[in-house]
């Protein structure tokens, strides 16, 4: 059994390691308080540092991982906006010329004016000029005024700008690129480049280059060329060729600095521009200019309602050297109507789309609304009409044109022959109907040659009936007329429905088919088929583009003839051309004859609808016979008849309306005028041969009997003025040429000639009654227009000077004499 130790005076008891630790009431000591209070501490201040770290820096990596993860392309997008110039260099676009090098379409350097809004807000400062930061509604204060200036700045410049529409643009302020201005010329270019060196624009407000299509020659060939919009090409070549001569755009990238201004480092990018490619085309800007003159003088002269159309092309290679359409219109100012006529129209049309709107107005718009509408889509209707093609997107009726095809095709099968004889009561009933002649009389009996100088419709209707549906058909499909030629211009017209289906043909569709009515084809498909009757029996494709070449010269494409198929052998070919030359020599073609060329070709008029005052005249003409260069079709829509709503046959003057009276007087000449240029020579015949020019003798000084033998060896005659046996002075002078056969005037004694004289009205006169009226004047004729002028139907249809004009005695008047031709 323990005892218990005994208590030492003076020492302290022994204590456990635990109660060294903690005291009676297990309260800590003042060492155990003190280490737990640095613990403590340095908890809380770790947390604190925690807390406040995640408050403090959780946004930062959070905006951090926002901008470079979460929207990196955002804000590397804006980063290289602010820092960068990238902008597009304009491409030349190639140059279009004629066959022979004239300029048709070129492009030139132009400028456009740029604004950036949102680098126009980076001008406007954040802080004032000690440094601090501008209260918000200071600065979006000065952002406003900014923009105001700006807007006033550029209506100053350019007061042709809507103020509202430059307002909108300039307060965008997320927008880099707007085009203030395009198309600007160097003179008013340089006028902006002052004003944007003197201000320091170059942050937000620059010019670059650009260019801008021109069209030298205006309005020539304007349908086939068409034109360049913001687009690119928008119509004819430019259209269709678009991507040969637009080229490549070219870019530039460098950085810039916070002025704008560009910085030339190794980071700069630079594409080149490749420009276009040039075209060359069969189209001759002369013998184009020849053809819209025609079909612009003939429009005036026959009072024609809707417009004309006309095709000059080689017919052995397709080559088309014009084509023209009216109304015509300025390349360099597409959307302007010019055309008299289509104007009237416009105005017309604006009128009908406003009743035809205001009577159906659901959306309750007020009058001056609605015609600000109808306005709107009747010039748009003028705008498309005048850039149309009437020669290749518009199908017609080719009327007895139409005849030449029919004779070839039978000539071919040998179903006639030159010595056929066919005879004309006036009228052929087939079926139950009565179908008449062009001349109600009837051309009695008449081989085959005659027949088609006449442009008989009961003799071709017999014709076609020994065809017979199928074979039409066949030879209606050979000549190219149930297909479209692939011509290198857009628009070419579809042929869905143009001819009725063989299996609902009958007599009466045959035989109207014949002479070339109630069906429908394009003008294009019909100067192709014309030209495979005379050229050898060859369809020939046409085609514009002969070339393609490099900026420098060097062809990259050259368009070869391609013969599409033989439709008839050589010799029908040549047998035809024989008969369609006697037309012009002989028959309703008569009109188009011109000494010194053998001119074939075959005249057509077409009666569109029932009312009786809409017809359609043409005259499809080739030369020289022997071996055609050029073939030419023209015509000219609704001649406007004297006696409208009834079938008035005569224009106001008294032209019978028929192809033979307006169409093949106008191609006349057009052709010898071609001709001319191309350097085809004449070849007078005997009896023409007598009227050319003569150069006149010197016969001042002689004796009377001397000066008219003189003459005489001239093929000229003379007759005397005055007294004495000697000639004192002469009309015209020596060396003037004037057509054979003419009259010299000769004084004698003291006579003197009058310096000048009143031209007489010859129009309407015979060929002896013209001439005489003229010499009796002083004045000497030129004769043109038909072979045989003496014939009693053969009237003067126009005179070179006008009747009543004073003109120089001696001067040689032009006077077109036509024969009334019944081919309609």
């Amino acid at each position: 059994m323990s005892r218990p130790r005994s208590k030492r005076p003076g020492r302290a008891p022994a204590r456990s390691k635990y109660e060294q630790g903690i005291s009676w009431a297990g309260a800590p000591t003042s060492a155990t308080r003190g280490t737990h209070s640095k613990l403590s501490i340095l908890r809380r201040t770790l947390l604190l540092m925690t807390v406040c770290g995640i408050m403090m820096f959780g946004p930062l990596v959070w905006k951090l991982y926002d901008i470079a993860i979460l929207h990196h392309d955002e804000y590397q997008k804006r980063a290289s906006d602010q820092q960068t110039l990238d902008f597009s260099i304009s491409a030349q676009r190639g140059n279009i010329y004629d066959r022979n090098g004239n300029v048709l379409a070129m492009s030139a350097t132009v400028y456009k004016l740029i604004l950036s809004p949102r680098d126009l807000l980076a001008t406007v400062p954040k802080k004032d000029s000690e440094g601090n930061d501008l209260d918000s509604e200071v600065y979006q204060a000065n952002v406003a005024l900014r923009q105001d200036q700006m807007v006033a700045e550029l209506m100053e410049l350019i007061p042709s700008l809507n103020r509202e529409e430059v307002s909108k643009k300039v307060h965008a302020t997320n927008s880099a690129y707007w085009e203030v201005k395009t198309n600007i010329e160097e003179e008013d270019a340089e006028v902006l480049r002052e004003y944007l060196t003197e201000h320091k624009t170059a942050s937000y407000l620059y010019l670059l280059p650009d260019t801008k299509r021109y069209y030298p020659y205006s309005g020539l060939a304007a349908q086939a060329l068409g034109f360049v919009n913001a687009n690119g090409g928008a119509y004819g070549i430019e259209a269709v060729y678009n991507d040969v001569l637009e080229g490549t755009p070219g870019r530039v990238l460098t950085n810039k600095t916070a002025g704008g201004t560009e910085r030339y480092n190794t980071y700069a990018e630079y594409i080149d521009a490749v420009d276009g490619y040039d075209l060359t085309l069969t189209i001759d800007a002369t013998i184009q200019s020849y053809l819209e003159k025609t079909l612009e003088e003939g429009i005036k002269k026959y009072d024609i309602q809707d417009g004309a159309f006309g095709i000059v092309m080689n017919p052995k290679t397709g080559a088309i050297y014009a084509i023209g359409s009216s109304p015509d219109f300025d390349l360099n100012h597409y959307s302007t109507i010019i055309d008299g006529v289509l104007l009237s129209q416009m105005d017309e049309n604006a009128g009908a789309i406003y009743e035809k709107l205001k009577a159906g107005n659901t959306e309750h718009l007020s009058d001056s609304e609605l015609m600000a509408k109808a306005e709107s889509q009747a010039l748009s209707d003028a705008q498309n009409t005048q850039w149309r093609s009437k020669a290749i997107d518009s199908r017609y009726e080719p009327g007895s044109v139409f005849k030449a095809v029919v004779l070839a095709a039978a000539l071919e099968e040998g179903l006639v022959t030159e010595s056929d004889r066919f005879y004309c009561s006036g009228s052929l009933r087939v079926a139950d109907r009565e179908i008449k002649c062009s001349n109600t009389r009837g051309h009695k009996d008449q081989d085959l040659t005659k027949a088609v100088g006449n442009s008989c419709n009961p003799a071709f209707m017999e014709i076609g009936k020994r065809l017979g549906k199928d074979k039409f058909y066949e030879y209606f499909e050979a000549f190219g007329l149930m297909e479209k030629t692939g011509i290198d211009l857009p628009g070419e017209a579809s042929l869905a429905g143009a001819i009725w289906d063989r299996d609902k043909m009958g007599e009466v569709e045959l035989a109207t088919a014949s002479f070339g009515q109630r069906f429908e084809i394009t003008p294009l498909q019909m100067i192709c088929a014309f030209s495979a009757v005379i050229n050898g029996g060859n369809l020939v494709k046409p085609y514009v583009v002969q070339s393609i070449s490099t900026g420098d010269g060097a062809v990259i494409q050259n368009t070869e003839t391609e013969t599409v198929r033989q439709v008839i052998s050589a010799e029908t070919s040549q047998r035809a051309a024989n008969i369609l030359e006697k037309v012009v020599s002989e028959g309703t073609g008569g009109n188009a004859y011109v000494a010194g060329y053998r001119i074939g070709g075959k005249t057509g008029s077409s009666e569109v609808g029932t009312a009786g005052d809409h017809t359609l005249v043409s005259f499809m003409g080739y030369a020289p016979a022997n071996d055609p260069q050029v073939i030419v079709l023209l015509a000219y829509d609704r001649p406007l008849p004297r006696e409208l709503g009834t079938h008035c046959n005569y224009i106001a003057d008294g032209t019978y309306i028929s192809g033979g009276n307006m169409a093949a007087p106008m191609a006349g000449p057009l052709i010898a005028e071609i001709l001319d240029y191309l350097g085809v020579e004449k070849i007078y015949s005997a009896d023409e041969s007598a009227a050319v020019d003569v150069p006149t003798p010197r016969v001042t000084g002689m004796t009377v009997g001397d000066a008219e033998d003189a003459l005489e060896k001239k093929n000229l005659k003379c007759r005397t003025i005055g007294t004495g046996d000697i000639v004192s002075r002469q009309v015209p002078s020596s060396g003037a040429s004037i057509p054979g056969g003419s009259t010299v005037i000769l004084y004698l004694g003291d006579a003197v000639p009058d310096s000048s004289a009143e031209v007489p009205d010859v129009t309407g006169m015979t060929y002896e009654a013209a001439k005489n009226a003229l010499e009796r004047e002083g004045f000497f004729m030129r004769a043109s227009g038909v072979s045989v002028y003496y014939s009693n139907s053969t009237t003067a249809a126009s005179q070179s000077v006008n009747a009543g004009d004073m003109a120089a005695v001696g001067s040689v008047i032009n006077v077109q004499f036509y024969n009334v031709v019944e081919d309609n």
